[in-house]
């Protein structure tokens, strides 16, 4: 039983096509995947400002520290997803950083007693 070489030539051309899709969807996948994590971060940023801007001084004062105790174990969950993202940490960092800064003010909590 020879193949005909039509046939040689459908099976090629539908390799080719194959190849050539995977090569296309890999990348969207990729993208796909970065806008997720985009999104995981600024819903992470954003339930964080939340929690902070509804916390007294002393309230925020213990999260700190529950948070300070925490890093020095792992840098598991969601610092882990940051720091292999540059554009989520970015997107995480703009939205987190002023309320942050504005609530250490307040606090008196600002490092090197500045």
């Amino acid at each position: 039983m020879f193949f005909t070489s039509a046939v040689v030539r459908r099976i090629g051309a539908a390799a080719v096509l194959c190849a050539a899709l995977g090569a296309i969807a890999l990348p969207s996948q990729a993208q796909m995947q970065a806008q997720m994590a985009d999104r995981i971060a600024t819903k992470a940023a954003n339930a964080f400002v939340s929690k902070i801007n509804g916390e007294s001084c002393s309230q925020f004062a213990a999260t700190m520290s529950q948070m300070k105790g925490k890093s020095g174990s792992s840098s598991g969950g969601m610092s882990a997803k940051l720091k292999a993202n540059p554009q989520a940490r970015s997107e995480f960092v703009n939205i987190v950083a002023g309320p942050l800064l504005n609530k250490m003010i307040d606090c008196d909590m600002m490092p090197g007693g500045m």
